[in-house]
């Protein structure tokens, strides 16, 4: 059951900020419709395609090359 649940945690991490409150919004109804159930599938592995190595040098290059000021806490 551990092992499910796991799982289950490690997709939901997939989904986008949008589509994580999309889930939390049908959860809170007591009745989900096949639509919901079908929307969610659609959303699962949306990141697939994405490389998240080159992502993050790409945040973190772009981080060092901005010309705003940071904040000093």
């Amino acid at each position: 059951m551990v092992v499910a649940i796991d799982k289950i945690f490690e997709e939901i991490k997939k989904l986008s900020p949008m589509d994580r409150y999309k889930l939390r919004t049908m959860l809170d109804f007591d009745e989900i419709t096949e639509d919901d159930i079908e929307i969610s599938k659609s959303a699962a592995g949306g990141w697939a395609d994405v490389d998240a190595d080159e992502l993050i040098k790409d945040i973190y290059g772009k981080r060092e090359k901005s010309s705003r000021m940071g904040e000093e806490w």
